[in-house]
């Protein structure tokens, strides 16, 4: 885990895409920025928000919504946890994968 994101899901669960935005913001100065991991983690939690800002239908949007049923998220879990064994997988498409596997994690539990 590179962050907590605790605060992240809240803000997503409530709907405040403001204050999930400026907890990226706040959160992306304490990271290296330049490593392909930290990009990729960050550019999926971004998108998340985006997600959520959209007419159209997404899988952050089906997961805030309930939509998504507890033995697909676990599923989604075990599919990046997959994912992220192969070694030979690129470091910014690893950062993307854990970042969702972070947040899905929080969902599962809850």
């Amino acid at each position: 885990m590179m962050l907590d994101i605790t605060p992240f899901v809240g803000f997503l669960r409530w709907r405040d895409l403001r204050k999930a935005r400026d907890w990226l913001e706040q959160s992306k100065r304490a990271l290296n920025v330049d490593d392909e991991f930290v990009r990729g983690y960050l550019l999926a939690f971004y998108g998340m928000v985006s997600g959520l800002e959209g007419r159209e239908l997404s899988v952050i949007k089906q997961i805030i919504d309930g939509e998504y049923q507890q033995e697909k998220m676990e599923q989604l879990v075990c599919d990046l946890r997959e994912r992220l064994s192969l070694k030979f997988r690129p470091r910014d498409e690893q950062g993307f994968d854990t970042a969702w596997l972070e947040l899905l994690q929080e969902f599962v539990k809850k």
